[in-house]
């Protein structure tokens, strides 16, 4: 999958000369702050910004990360969330199969209610809000097995 890339030209004036500085979208300046786009890897995983939205595409080799920025490529990552904050989760693309997406407890059920029906065309409806419990351990696709990413509340 490409993505396009979003650029910014900004033309600086200084002592007659000029300079054009061209830079990608979201990492132009410095705000004392990285642009990790809502995540930052860690050892144990990615741990994620409340207020994130988190989407995969899907395939049945597994989710491959789409968005925060930090996710991106990344099979089945292990999401790191904080209790008690909100979330968006889904996927907006796929590779033509039927999927779905489900958060599950160490049990493998659904925790509540918080999963999708089954398409090949996910649309707007396969991105679930969520608010992160300590029983949520896992992101899943009912139908297939290699589409399963840890998730940890903390």
């Amino acid at each position: 999958m490409t993505r396009p890339t979003r650029t910014r030209r900004t033309v600086l004036k200084a002592a007659g000369a000029t300079l054009l500085v061209t830079t990608t979208a979201g990492c132009s300046g410095d705000n004392g702050d990285d642009d990790d786009g809502g995540a930052e890897e860690t050892e144990d995983g990615y741990e994620i910004e409340p207020g994130t939205t988190i989407l995969f595409e899907g395939r049945t080799s597994g989710w491959v990360g789409i968005e925060p920025e930090a996710i991106e490529d990344e099979q089945n990552p292990t999401l790191i969330l904080e209790e008690g904050e909100e979330y968006e989760i889904g996927w907006p693309e796929g590779d033509g199969t039927r999927h779905n997406i489900e958060i599950w407890d160490e049990d493998g059920d659904v925790v509540e209610d918080y999963e999708t029906g089954l398409t090949d065309d996910p649309g707007d409806d396969q991105i679930l809000a969520i608010t992160a419990t300590e029983e949520m351990a896992a992101y899943r696709c009912r139908p297939h097995g290699s589409m399963e990413g840890e998730i940890r509340v903390e």
